[in-house]
């Protein structure tokens, strides 16, 4: 039996020693094939065009000694703002580690916050991940004028710009007009109506029965659904025209004035004549004294002196007395 255990131990001794060197072998090997680190970096670069907007997803693909990897795949994905996939695509790195993909976005795309998933493998590295994002608005426009306030007197006209300016492709027709303006204000725009990026002319026209005061109203930009604004500040002020009809308007109060009082002391003054007259006409008796009564009241009349009803009445009383006298 001795013998026997001798021969098992020394056949024992060669396998220990090779299972020793395979687990040597094994551990040298996995010191050998450890994953290495690879990085991504990307970006956005979205272009507006007429029909939406053009994406480039451009990056660079390196290791941890910033030396470019070839032959790199990249998977990209992009997701909506409502959580949809939009865009899947695979891209390959060149000699210098750059790739590059594109897609295109039509206008009608939800506004909001777009987001890319990238990865980046490679035999040999582990997986390098890489989120971004960007934000994407729909086409508009927006209106900006020469200046933000006028002046103007009643009876007058003023004009200013108004810049229509296109965003992100907007290209639509842009109608235009005014509300809120004051009584007696006319807003017209040359031309009414117009494809941005343009300008049109604004004349401001107020006539001569607007108040004078400080007025603020909206000039309006409508396409489609929507609709952007710009506030203009208007003085109105009191015109030549005006000002000349206001001391107009004086002179001839007092002129009515001046006349009523005039007119006043000549019907106060014709009273105390005719009082005068009737009380020497009633003194004088007799046919020759009411000839010369009449005669006086001719002249009264000739003179202006006493009014046209006043001195027919009297005429007829101082003939019948003359007629009777004469009797």
């Amino acid at each position: 039996m001795s013998g026997i255990r001798r021969r098992l131990l020394a056949l024992r001794t060669p396998l220990l020693c090779g299972v020793l060197i395979l687990i040597a072998l094994n551990a040298a090997s996995g010191s050998v094939f450890a994953q290495r680190t690879m990085m991504v970096q990307a970006s956005f670069n979205p272009t507006p065009t007429e029909q939406g907007v053009y994406v480039v997803v451009s990056g660079r693909v390196f290791d941890f000694d910033n030396v470019s990897l070839s032959n790199a795949v990249i998977s990209i994905e992009v997701i909506s703002p409502q959580g949809t996939s939009i865009h899947v695509a695979i891209a390959y790195t060149d000699l210098r580690g750059v790739f590059e993909d594109t897609f295109y976005m039509v206008q009608s795309s939800p506004a909001g916050n777009y987001t890319a998933f990238l990865t980046a493998e490679k035999p040999g590295y582990e997986s390098a991940h890489l989120t971004l994002k960007f934000v994407y608005s729909t086409p508009d426009f927006s209106l900006g004028l020469s200046s933000e306030a006028l002046t103007i007197q009643q009876g007058q006209t003023a004009s200013l710009t108004l810049t229509v300016l296109s965003l992100r492709g907007f290209n639509d027709a842009v109608n235009l007009t005014s509300i809120n303006e004051p009584s007696g204000v006319i807003v017209q725009f040359s031309p009414n109506s117009l494809v941005p990026s343009g300008s049109t002319i604004v004349n401001v026209h107020v006539s001569f029965m607007a108040a004078s005061g400080n007025y603020t109203f909206e000039l309006l930009g409508v396409s489609g659904s929507l609709t952007r604004k710009a506030t203009l500040q208007l003085r109105i002020e009191p015109g030549p025209l005006q000002s000349g009809l206001a001391i107009l308007s004086v002179i001839v109060i007092v002129s009515v004035i001046i006349l009523a009082v005039r007119s006043r002391k000549s019907r106060r003054r014709r009273e105390q004549i005719i009082d005068e007259f009737l009380t020497q006409s009633t003194a004088d008796t007799g046919y020759v004294a009411t000839a010369r009564v009449l005669a006086r009241l001719e002249e009264l009349r000739a003179m202006n002196k006493v009014d046209e009803s006043t001195y027919q009445r009297l005429r007829k009383d101082y003939e019948r007395r003359l007629e009777k006298d004469k009797d």
